[in-house]
């Protein structure tokens, strides 16, 4: 098969310097690879004045297809993709629900699933809170609020730009992984996040593949994922961030319809090749879950 994977850092979008562009370029490298040595052909954009342009030529020239990119553009460009050629990532409509923070929290406190409380500006104290771009992704922009009193927060934000405001939960940051099937959902790994608090602002730097939580707690996690991708109709890769809370429970606090960059850990500890992971979900049947293990660990450090 001619696959196209498209990654927005690299193949011309924003952050063509940094951590993003690392993450982008490691992401993409990864899934390649893992595709070629499978028996496919890889294409994908590289720095182009018009990535979606070049999405949609590649995407039309191409047997399947998979986008990276960020939360905000993500939807529009899987509408491309799905209108080319076959999607091998989530449904358009599923990451429209996913990129918009607000709505997809109140749809998993709806059903029940633990996520941090949503709070207006004016109902703020003198606690910690979260302050987030609304469609956003990494941890661009991401501050932790002590009260109103966070003068740098501001400073990014315009009243124009949309944002949520969410308590803080006090925990450990990590993330699961996961392959969404036809008929199944196979978990993959728990990862550990490495994030780092710089004048109130929260900065990823990196993570440890696979990460051993205790068998509670994983098993929480796992079952956590199964029902948010099942509920909001995923497809393909999907990561999704946690904070395990001191508490015990494991709070969603942001779902990544998309591959994320635990996926270039996921590569070197796997017994399977995700490419073919997510060929299968697309167009076969995943394996049992028993039959899926990792062996070491891997860790990423992007500064």
């Amino acid at each position: 098969m001619r696959i196209m994977v498209a990654e927005y850092a690299v193949g011309g979008g924003e952050g063509k310097s940094g951590s993003l562009l690392r993450e982008g370029k490691e992401m993409l490298t990864t899934l390649r690879r893992s595709f070629e040595r499978i028996g496919n052909e890889v294409v994908y954009p590289e720095a182009e004045d018009d990535f979606e342009a070049a999405v949609d030529k590649l995407s039309k020239e191409s047997d399947a297809g998979i986008v990276i990119a960020p939360d905000d553009r993500l939807c529009e460009l899987t509408e491309l993709v799905e209108s080319n050629t076959v999607n091998l990532g989530c449904p358009s409509e599923c990451v429209k629900i996913c990129a918009d923070k607000m709505e997809a929290t109140k749809i998993l406190k709806d059903t029940g699933i633990p996520v941090p409380g949503i709070v207006l500006d004016s109902e703020m104290g003198k606690g910690e809170y979260v302050k987030k771009p609304r469609y956003g992704c990494a941890s661009e922009n991401v501050f932790i609020l002590n009260g109103k009193g966070n003068q740098e927060a501001a400073f990014f934000y315009d009243d124009n730009q949309d944002y949520i405001i969410t308590e803080f939960i006090k925990g450990e940051d990590i993330s699961s992984s996961v392959v969404v099937g036809v008929s199944s959902v196979l978990p993959l790994t728990i990862n550990k996040q490495f994030m780092r608090l710089e004048g109130g602002r929260l900065r990823y730097e990196g993570g440890l593949v696979p990460y051993f939580v205790g068998r509670d707690a994983e098993r929480e996690i796992m079952n956590t994922s199964k029902k948010v991708v099942t509920m909001l109709r995923c497809k393909g890769y999907v990561g999704i961030d946690f904070v395990l809370g001191d508490d015990g429970t494991a709070y969603v606090v942001d779902i990544n319809p998309r591959p994320t960059t635990s996926i270039v850990g996921i590569a070197k500890v796997l017994n399977y090749e995700v490419a073919e992971l997510i060929l299968r979900a697309r167009f076969g049947t995943l394996p049992l879950e028993e039959e899926v293990k990792t062996e070491g660990r891997f860790i990423l450090k992007l500064s």
